[in-house]
């Protein structure tokens, strides 16, 4: 061989040797893109996971409505706080003082855990905002965020409160056993319709989205007026219930801090 055909062989090796080398360097270049795409896929499902974490837990504030607009919408920057026509709902439960002291902590807890998803529940089935929750207490009301006008509003209230009455009637007998409850578990509920002002309310540090206002007032104290078992309209709603206002008898009732007399319609589970 020849010095020019060594020098040729030699050309030939150092240009294998030299692919060999791009070759492995592209190789360890993809590897290295591979590693750094997933990476970012792991990022991003550990964002996406700790986000879902993040709104469940959020959900369990504030109402399905309002995690929806804070949640869902790039471009939110709080509720606007207006006058709205709402149809507003309390109940309570029937001498719940009692029935607590008889409680260990972790039977209260458990016992009103069990009783406010219950409750909410049936609210959320109704499309019902479900302002807050008041020691045994419940307020909710129907016209924000979201609203199907003033009377489909009332109805949509009214048929929450009867499902709530008639799924502890179903139920009495198997939470007083469950809970070991000297009496069976009974509510009283009051429903008003009015203008409120329903928005953001509270200062920099912290803010609640509620509604206030007499309308609401009049429905708390409809609801401390109202029968056991029962569901106390006021006037203004009955209007608005219109075909639905069925097995209602009439009351005039005397409330503290409401001038005059209120005109109220009474339905009671003992009626049907």
């Amino acid at each position: 061989m020849d010095a020019d055909e060594i020098k040729q062989l030699q050309r030939q090796v150092s240009k294998l040797q030299l692919e060999a080398k791009l070759r492995k360097s592209v190789a360890n270049e993809l590897e290295r893109q591979k590693n750094l795409v997933q990476k970012a896929r792991d990022e991003a499902e550990e964002q996406r996971a700790k986000f879902e974490r993040a709104s469940e837990r959020l959900s369990q504030y504030l109402s399905p409505q309002i995690c929806e607009q804070i949640l869902g919408s790039e471009e939110f920057s709080g509720l606007e706080t207006n006058k709205k026509n709402l149809t507003i709902f309390f109940s309570d439960i029937v001498d719940f003082t009692a029935l607590s002291e008889r409680m260990s902590p972790d039977e209260l807890k458990n016992f009103l855990h069990f009783y406010m998803t219950e409750m909410s529940n049936i609210a959320i089935d109704f499309g019902g905002t479900i302002d807050k929750y008041i020691g045994d207490s419940i307020m909710v009301f129907f016209g924000d965020p979201d609203t199907d006008g003033d009377s489909e509003d009332a109805k949509k209230c009214f048929r929450m409160a009867l499902r709530m009455q008639e799924t502890l009637k179903d139920r009495r007998l198997q939470i007083k056993n469950d809970f070991n409850l000297h009496e069976p578990l009974r509510i009283r509920i009051g429903i008003h319709s009015g203008s409120c002002s329903v928005g953001n309310f509270g200062s920099k540090h912290r803010l609640e989205y509620t509604a206030i206002g007499r309308a609401v007032n009049v429905a708390a104290r409809l609801e401390k007026a109202c029968e056991e078992e029962g569901v106390l309209c006021s006037e203004a709603t009955a209007t608005l219930l219109k075909d639905d206002a069925v097995n209602l008898r009439l009351r005039h009732v005397k409330a503290k801090g409401v001038d005059g007399l209120i005109t109220a319609f009474q339905w009671n589970i003992r009626d049907v």
